[in-house]
């Protein structure tokens, strides 16, 4: 079904009704799923993810870019900040909401390829794709994209498939699918520019095709560019005044020098074999279903070779392209910049793999698949959440997810207090993850210099530090040890500096909060504020 809407004044057919019915249980399931891994997460993390805290503060002001990324995740996190505060929840529900909403669209893409049913078995297996709800509670640009890339290859399907499609648009009764093809490229390069990588695809696709002898599709892929580009010209002219930041972090990412050469890219053998286990809940129900087909019955269908080829290309082809790009171009690669690369997986196998002809399932079969689905899905969200949060502190592991950071920013607040006395501390001074998440436990008045550099959070008048002074933190456990290059300058120039050793997840030093804190002068204060208090006697 291609509408959205059923007319008024016409009962729908009982093949329709029950695909409306699918089509709500479909919505509340995912719903559920934004639910069951948000709760968990929320309740047992002591402190969220580093992308997760970065986009905190990004969203709290509307950019055109962002000095390492383009800025539609932090323009996502941007009103229910302004709503509701910085509150971490808020990063796993919009992360979570955007992986399953990449689902649904797959949901609407399939059943213009399958049966209803067979649409939902997509989305089931879909959902059990690590990248698409469990690693989505990471909240950053490779999640966000999942939504937009989803709308990308779904209409570039619609716009490609058939010369069906053709005469509608001819009679004027298109849907102008090349209209949301622009929007969902724009929005997909707005995310993340390696949005490239299955944008090229997609255009291989398209010559291997013989597709640009259409004058229909050449006009409408026309079309298509020009939406994009009308709509990302106002970040082209922010990134052509900031490529040296932007443009910069993108090639030191994949050509890394100083620190970053203790992780150089791993064999593409290891990063396929991470995406190999990141599958694998989903690839275990595809081989169950394989083994145990009915070897009586009849084959899989024939189905359209038009989807079977483009369901290849949209799922395999990335995958290749960047392997490929990595061994002859000798680049870094980091399996989580693969996240979006799966999307279309489910509806393969499904479509192609002899066992998920879901629509001959009994019912018991099917109560049996749904319970293990939601089993791994209960298990997982507050097996990951408990043993990140809680069991690691308990058995002597750090972990970003268990660092103490209300105890940390308590801590800080009598320092502060002790040795600035009545002055308001409006500006703290750090890496992003570690002194972002102290300030979380903060005043909301209080913010963030990232790394000590005005260019980082260009939100912030260039000469705020010098102004108002601040604190600047330095975290020194090894495992997590504060990297900004201005850090250590500007603790130098502090007016006092001290440190504070704190409990993490044992007493010994390579398991304790080990920070060094400093005192920046106010060059607005009064002469006898500038400095800092005597410290207390002990």
């Amino acid at each position: 079904m291609n509408s959205w809407l059923i007319p008024p004044g016409t009962r729908p057919a009982p093949a329709l009704a029950r695909h409306l019915s699918l089509n709500g249980v479909v919505v509340i399931a995912l719903l559920a799923l934004v639910a069951l891994w948000t709760v968990p997460m929320a309740t047992f993390y002591e402190t969220p993810p580093w992308d997760n805290v970065e986009e905190l503060f990004w969203g709290g002001s509307m950019q055109w870019g962002y000095y390492k990324h383009p800025p539609l995740p932090s323009w996502l996190m941007g009103l229910p900040v302004f709503l509701a505060g910085r509150q971490p929840w808020l990063t796993y529900a919009a992360g979570v909401g955007c992986g399953v909403g990449a689902l649904y669209i797959m949901w609407r893409w399939s059943l213009g390829m399958m049966s209803p049913v067979r649409a939902a078995l997509a989305v089931l297996l879909g959902s059990l794709v690590t990248y698409h709800v469990q690693r989505a509670t990471i909240f950053n640009h490779n999640t966000v994209q999942l939504l937009p890339m989803a709308g990308y290859w779904w209409m570039l399907w619609r716009v490609l498939r058939t010369p069906a499609a053709a005469v509608e648009e001819e009679a004027g009764k298109g849907s102008r699918d090349w209209l949301w093809l622009g929007v969902f490229a724009a929005l997909s390069m707005l995310t993340k520019y390696s949005a490239l990588v299955q944008f090229a695809v997609g255009a291989g696709f398209i010559v291997r095709e013989g597709s640009l002898r259409n004058a229909r599709v050449r006009r409408d892929l026309l079309r298509a560019c020009a939406v994009a580009l009308l709509l990302m010209v106002p970040h082209l002219a922010w990134l052509m005044q900031h490529a040296d930041q932007t443009i910069g972090y993108a090639r030191h990412s994949v050509h890394p020098s100083g620190p970053l050469l203790r992780h150089v890219h791993p064999r593409p053998l290891r990063i396929l074999l991470v995406q190999v286990a990141r599958l694998s809940p989903m690839l275990l129900f595809v081989a169950w279903a394989w083994f145990a087909r009915e070897r009586g019955a009849a084959g899989q269908e024939t189905r359209n070779g038009f989807d079977r080829r483009f369901l290849a290309w949209a799922t395999f082809g990335p995958l290749c392209l960047v392997l490929a790009m990595s061994l002859v171009f000798h680049m870094r690669l980091v399996a989580s910049w693969l996240s979006t690369f799966f999307l279309p997986v489910a509806v393969w196998a499904v479509m192609v793999v002899p066992g998920l002809e879901a629509e001959r399932w009994t019912r018991r079969r099917w109560t049996g698949v749904l319970v293990v689905a939601a089993v791994l899905h209960v298990a997982g969200s507050f097996g990951q959440a408990w043993v990140d949060g809680v069991w690691s502190a308990r058995h002597g592991y750090i972990t970003r997810a268990n660092l103490p950071s209300r105890q940390i920013a308590e801590a800080v607040e009598a320092v502060w207090r002790e040795r600035a006395g009545d002055r308001p501390l409006r500006l703290m001074v750090g890496d992003t993850w570690f002194t972002g998440a102290v300030v979380l436990h903060m005043d909301p008045a209080v913010e963030l210099l990232i790394d000590g550099d005005p260019r980082t959070s260009p939100w912030l008048p260039p000469d705020a530090l010098a102004r108002a002074g601040g604190m600047v933190l330095i975290l020194d456990t090894p495992e997590f040890r504060s990297e900004g290059a201005l850090l250590e300058p500007l603790l130098a120039t502090a007016s006092c500096t001290g440190s504070l050793r704190l409990p993490w997840a044992g007493e010994d030093d390579a398991r304790t909060v080990r920070v060094r804190w400093g005192i920046l002068p106010a060059s607005e204060a009064q002469d006898g504020a500038r400095g800092c208090l005597p410290a207390a006697a002990p």
